[in-house]
């Protein structure tokens, strides 16, 4: 745990806590604190009595010498259940073994289904005041720097009966009364006004009822005074340390879920009710001796706005509370008044170089859309949470040791981040929220029987994926201002570098924004008119000719065949093609082409072009490109060049990875979950070379000499907008599971520290997340390629079931040579998440009909793939073929639906 979390702080209390959900989530919290007992115990427990009682005296805040006396061992198994959705005094039950089962019937209990509940464990020994039980009313505030205070004023709130205890109680769990005949034998009954101090529930009887009590928090006692005048506010000051730990430590476990107030200087402003308790004080040899803390219970944000009584003196306190806070926080500023603590002490301040101390105003987040990532950022939060809680769970009752990492009660800071998992699901609720297609129901018109299924099912991202609302939002700005000269430049400008850092792939810091100085990046219309454009290109300026050779292989997508054999018949070089299959021969206007599924065998000194896809958008599988290139270099000596088609894969793996980089990388942005526009992406040298360019010239000016007229502003500002769209996916990811296996080494390898000196002569960290632009990409990576591997091997363990189902895949014949294959390392990404199949009875034409009116939105034909391909793997006498494509924004939901669509077909 790093050392600045307060959770060593040896002043913090904190009291072991469950949530759950329901009487079904309290049967799972009762079976694992033992709440639940069996007939036998439930009897061995009710004779289980002491021979004679013993009364026990409690610390009492008006009795100086009750330190001294002899406190009661702790109860047996005593919990406070409260409704999180309650208020005041409701929905609040003490619970022991004895009346635990009251709340575990559905039908009879009184825990509503769907409310979640927390269970506390009784705060213990209540230190009590004139015999009452208490709590202590604390005002806090978190300020959108960071900091958290503690007001010096507080209220202390007591019940109205006295707190009994002995030793006659068969639990030891101080309750007020128990049935000892018939059927309710053993049966508590805990009475609310011993136990809850609220004011709500001993207003009501004059006679008891103490009022509010006012607190000073910055006086010493009540045991380090002599005596206490009881007609001045009670001095608490002995439980204060005990107070700001815990207003400590919340400040900055609740940091990530609070964030993005800088903007407007917004602040919490914070009711925090704290019970009072003692411990022994660690390595004194006199067991009486204890030290003074405080448990917190719950916090309001914000407290009522009045008192709970109106009574003259709290109103006059809590007045007090809100102009401190006025003088302090608000009106300086406003510009109205220097800052002046008051009553106000800071318990917390952020370490240097934190987001909230180093973040620059130009990078600042529109408070109302900072709330909704804090909802979200606490939506998967608790659902992380939720899975560790049942993953330990479950192995406690397996009977497997769990680590402390299993356990949320190990109250671990959010920077921590050891040993938790990857939920693909809070991950896919995240990214689904970014997208209005997903989250926003009036965009998609639906049939009835679509919308009580949940709506659309989107499986057809490699037609086209769906675009986050950042970039909707970006282009529809562009369009209310359009300045071709100057905002138009800056957009064309701006997006250039927004592509080379989205798909450059890892690169160092020094080599700045727009990636290496050896790349260009080329824009366009689309992928096949760049790949066109380029084809041409090197035949008109003669490096392309007659005695050279091109090699395509056959799963590419025609945009990165058809130019090439224009090219070729235009200056008559000779077409090879790379196969999937071996043995397969290709003919071409009655000529029989060289072809091998061995690229050793088809590249020569004479090869100028190796056309190749990253992944088919057919077959799906990845081919290692690093290899590739290093292959066609080596033997061409650096005269082949290598296009990469990588329309199909960027979505999934976005640059082509590390190692040796190839000359030309095309992509598609409209299947990037960005705006129709193409990318390409070249070395300088050869482009250079291409354009029959010498002397200097600009990398703006060199990529212009590819492109034709006017530029597609709207598309650019789409674009730009494209890359902070991963970049926040980035920021989340490595918030959420930059502690997950393959996340955490990824992040911690890479974790550069870009640091920048203050005036103050300081040096901060200059980003609000410490990654370099590549490390976050990497991160956004590893997350999308976990999350989509699960979904297809859920489609593809279901689909290899049904035997009248062939999936089109590749079987491991083509390779770079015949020593080694050419595919990645890494297992999980071996495949995009791109499934075709076909039906040996149901044409695909009529499944994907069938599936499309289910609300499962999927496509059928030939995908613009080579008659070579579709006759390497035997698919001519198909129409087409049905695919599947997902997406980082599919989930687990989609393919279950998915397959029970599939059932319902006839014949299947």
């Amino acid at each position: 745990m790093p050392s600045n979390c307060n959770d060593n702080d040896e002043a913090l209390a904190t009291l072991e806590s469950h949530c759950f959900r329901g009487s079904e989530g309290f049967v799972t919290f009762a079976k694992r604190v033992g709440l639940l007992l069996s007939t036998d115990e439930h009897n061995a427990a009710n004779n289980d009595e002491f021979a004679e009682a013993v009364q026990y005296q409690f610390q009492d805040l008006m009795q100086h010498n009750s330190q001294q006396q002899q406190l009661p061992p702790p109860p047996k198994n005593l919990w406070v259940i409260k409704d999180a959705m309650s208020n005041g005094a409701g929905g609040i039950w003490i619970v022991d073994p004895f009346n635990a089962h009251e709340f575990t019937d559905e039908q009879q209990s009184v825990l509503h289904p769907q409310h979640r509940y927390i269970a506390q464990e009784y705060a213990w020994p209540p230190t009590l005041y004139k015999q009452r039980k208490c709590h202590v009313r604390v005002y806090g505030l978190l300020t959108s720097d960071g900091r958290a205070y503690v007001h010096k004023r507080a209220f202390l709130h007591v019940a109205n009966e006295i707190f009994e205890y002995d030793s006659s109680s068969s639990l030891n769990d101080g309750r007020a009364t128990q049935e000892h005949d018939g059927a309710n034998k053993g049966r508590v009954r805990f009475e609310p006004s011993v136990h809850i101090t609220n004011c709500c529930v001993n207003s009501h009887d004059d006679d008891k009822f103490s009022g509010e009590i006012c607190v000073e928090l910055d006086k010493p006692g009540p045991f380090s005074t002599p005596s206490i005048d009881s007609s001045r506010d009670l001095p608490l000051g002995d439980y204060f340390p005990s107070i700001a730990a815990s207003v400590a430590a919340l400040a900055e476990k609740s940091a990530a879920y609070v964030q993005g107030g800088q903007a407007n200087n917004g602040f919490e402003y914070l009711g925090l009710d704290f019970v009072l308790s003692s411990v022994p004080v660690e390595g004194d040899g006199h067991s009486t001796r204890r030290k003074p803390v405080a448990y917190l219970l719950e916090v309001n944000a914000p407290p009522s706005q009045d008192t709970a009584t109106g009574l003259p003196h709290a109103e006059e306190l809590h007045d007090e509370v809100i102009s401190d806070l006025l003088r302090l926080w608000v009106l300086p500023n406003l510009g109205i008044k220097s800052v002046s603590l008051n009553g106000w002490k800071c318990v917390f301040s952020p370490p240097k170089g934190s987001s909230v101390d180093v973040e620059e105003p130009s990078n600042l987040i529109v408070p109302s859309k900072a709330a909704i990532l804090n909802k979200i950022r606490w939506a998967m939060f608790e659902r992380r949470t939720s899975k560790m809680y049942e993953s330990s769970w479950r192995k406690e009752e397996a009977g497997v040791a769990c680590s402390e990492s299993d356990h949320p009660k190990s109250h671990k800071c959010e920077s921590e981040k050891e040993n938790s998992i990857f939920d693909a699901d809070s991950f896919v609720s995240f990214v689904r929220s970014q997208f209005p297609y997903f989250s926003d129901s009036t965009i998609i018109s639906l049939s009835s029987a679509e919308a009580s299924m949940g709506g659309n099912i989107f499986l057809e991202s490699g037609g086209g994926a769906q675009v986050p609302r950042v970039v909707i939002n970006a282009m529809t700005t562009s369009l209310m201002n359009r300045d071709r000269s100057i905002v138009g430049a800056k957009y064309l400008s701006e997006a250039r570098k927004s592509i080379a850092s989205l798909l450059a792939g890892s690169r160092s810091e020094e080599e700045g924004q727009e990636g290496n100085e050896d790349q260009i990046v080329i824009m366009g219309a689309n992928a096949t008119s760049l790949i066109d454009m380029l084809a041409r290109m090197y035949c008109e300026n003669g490096i392309l000719s007659k005695d050279d050779e091109i090699v395509i292989a056959s799963e590419n997508h025609l945009a990165n065949v058809t130019p090439w054999i224009k090219a070729a018949e235009s200056v008559g070089a000779k077409i090879k093609w790379w196969t999937v299959t071996k043995c397969q021969q290709h003919q071409r206007n009655g000529a029989v082409e060289s072809s091998s599924s061995v690229l050793s065998d088809l590249v020569n000194e004479r090869t100028r072009i190796v056309a190749v896809s990253y992944a088919s958008n057919i077959i799906g599988r990845v081919r290692d490109i690093s290899s590739i290139c290093s292959f066609v270099n080596q033997v061409t000596r650096n005269k082949g060049h290598v296009v990469v088609d990588g329309v199909a894969a960027a979505p999934h793996l976005l640059s082509c990875g590390s190692g040796t980089k190839p000359d030309w990388y095309v992509v598609s942005l409209h299947k990037l979950f960005g705006p129709h526009l193409g990318c390409l992406l070249g070395k300088r040298s050869v482009a250079l070379q291409v354009a029959n360019i010498e002397g200097h010239i600009s990398n703006e000016k060199l990529s212009r000499k590819f492109e034709m007229g006017t530029m597609n502003y709207e598309a650019c500002a789409g674009t730009i907008a494209l890359n902070e769209y991963f970049n926040d996916l980035g920021i989340e990811a490595w918030r959420g599971y930059g502690d997950c296996e393959g996340v955490h080494n990824l992040s911690q390898k890479q974790k550069p520290r870009i640091m920048t000196t203050q005036a103050s002569g300081d040096q901060v960290e200059e980003r609000s997340c410490p990654l370099s632009n590549s490390a976050r990409l990497s991160i956004v990576r590893t997350c999308i390629v976990q999350v989509e591997t699960g979904l297809l091997n859920s489609i593809l363990g279901y689909l290899r079931k049904i035997s009248r189902v062939r999936i089109i895949e590749d079987i491991g014949d083509m390779k770079v040579t015949h020593d080694g294959d050419c595919i990645p390392h890494a297992r999980n990404e071996q495949r995009i998440p791109i499934v075709t199949f076909v039906h040996e009875v149901i044409p695909s034409s009529q499944i994907v009909e069938h599936c499309r009116d289910h609300g499962v939105v999927c496509r059928a034909c030939k995908f613009l793939s080579t008659i070579e391909l579709w006759d390497e793997m035997n698919l001519t006498q198909y129409d087409g073929v049905v695919r599947f494509s997902f997406a980082h924004y599919n989930n687990i939901s989609d393919i279950k639906r998915t397959i029970n669509v599939l059932e319902m077909l006839e014949e299947w």
